[in-house]
């Protein structure tokens, strides 16, 4: 052996490959249009077709009801199918979709399209997320995960500040075109694209039944319903802040504030990870939810400007780090090849609580106003408080027993 081949070590395993970065630039485009209509879609709802609050913002969740039918589905029939050509398939109906606003004439139909375009996200984000961790190194798992979760903070403040600027300056038509043209950037990425497949060996159809516990992971679920609890509250912001804001001639300021929500997530996103790993779950979790419910009191308070994007810093480190640490319990609960199933759950729970928000928080709106219900939705956000003690808080993460002496 030569002094060169001696001295040679092998460096770390390449990350930022060609289509790790293409699989990112899909996930951030198609939440960047998620963003840009559900920002507006309740005030949309009420202005074409004279939507009351409650179904103004049925028609914000429509698209998350789609989303999560899909989603129960997708974790398994992605791979059957096929990871890549799943993937193109949806995010051509998701583009089409997103031209689709243009044409709609009802609420009816706007109800039909939502969900269709929620359910193509639904079932494509699946097979990409599958994808994409399978082109991360092992060796490299987490920074890879860290790097591709924080990508997609970005359309937080992306979406809503165009939709609004868009929606307030040119117009509803300026909104869908601007989605529009997103969707075709995810679909170009899309399709340039290469995904590690998993098909399963054997005929499709011996692999087209699908069992519960493909669908929901039974040791996930009980941290999951915090994840529940939190999108209902948070359903709020995303579904009802353009309104609110409309209503107190602070519209500027409801832009600024996602700018101020988006940069804390991806501020918080890069460190409370490592802190939890250092001093624990409950050193993390108990601070992100007094802060979400601190984030809805304020903004039930609003009596300025600064106000206001204050509650946007707190929601950003708030429900901006739950999901993250909530995923991180779940994947140190189970065993590798249940994780995928645990985070899927989730994500389907969460995806429940914003489905059902505007039913619950429409009637407060139309009954009761804006402020009312946003201090009601931060009792509820304390509830998850309360819920994740019974669930997880109350038992010591390493040695599964309760806290306390000895």
């Amino acid at each position: 052996m030569s002094q060169g081949e001696q001295h040679q070590t092998p460096g770390p395993e390449p990350l930022f490959t060609r289509n790790f970065l293409l699989g990112i630039s899909v996930n951030m485009f198609t939440a960047t249009v998620w963003f840009i209509l559900i920002t507006t879609m309740a005030v949309y709802a009420a202005v074409e077709f004279g939507s009351g609050e409650t179904a103004a913002g049925f028609a914000a969740s429509a698209f998350v009801i789609g989303a999560l039918c899909a989603r129960m589905v997708a974790g398994k029939y992605a791979n059957v199918l096929g990871r890549k050509r799943t993937l193109v398939v949806c995010m051509i109906i998701y583009a089409g979709a997103s031209t689709g606003y243009f044409w709609v004439d009802s609420y009816e139909s706007l109800i039909a399209l939502r969900v269709l375009h929620g359910a193509s996200i639904g079932f494509g984000q699946s097979a990409l997320n599958a994808g994409v961790f399978d082109l991360i190194p092992s060796t490299r798992r987490g920074e890879g995960a860290g790097y591709y979760l924080v990508a997609n903070s970005l359309p937080h403040a992306i979406g809503p500040l165009a939709a609004i600027q868009l929606s307030q300056r040119f117009g509803f038509d300026a909104v869908f075109l601007a989605a529009s043209g997103v969707a075709g950037i995810a679909l170009l990425a899309a399709v340039i694209i290469r995904l590690p497949e998993n098909r399963p060996k054997g005929r499709i159809r011996h692999h087209l039944s699908l069992r519960p516990g493909e669908i929901i992971e039974p040791q996930a679920a009980p941290i999951a319903l915090v994840m529940l609890i939190s999108g209902v509250a948070f359903s709020g912001i995303i579904t009802f802040l353009n309104g609110y804001a409309q209503s107190m001639g602070m519209v500027d300021t409801a832009s600024v504030f996602f700018v101020v929500y988006a940069s804390m997530v991806l501020l918080s996103r890069l460190t409370v990870g490592r802190l939890q790993d250092r001093y624990g779950d409950n050193a993390v979790v108990y601070p992100v939810l007094v802060a979400f419910c601190a984030a809805l009191a304020l903004i039930a308070w609003a009596p300025n400007a600064p106000v206001v994007l204050a509650a946007g810093l707190l929601l950003g480190f708030g429900f901006g780090s739950l999901l993250p640490s909530v995923q991180a319990i779940i994947a140190a609960k189970l065993s590798p090849h249940r994780t995928s199933i645990g985070i899927s759950t989730s994500f389907i729970l969460m995806d429940v609580g914003f489905a059902v928000a505007p039913f619950l928080l429409g009637p407060l709106v139309e009954n009761f106003g804006y402020r009312p219900m946003y201090a009601i939705s931060a009792g509820i956000a304390l509830c998850g408080v309360v819920v994740y003690y019974w669930v997880h808080g109350r038992f010591d993460v390493r040695q599964g027993r309760p806290r306390g002496p000895g």
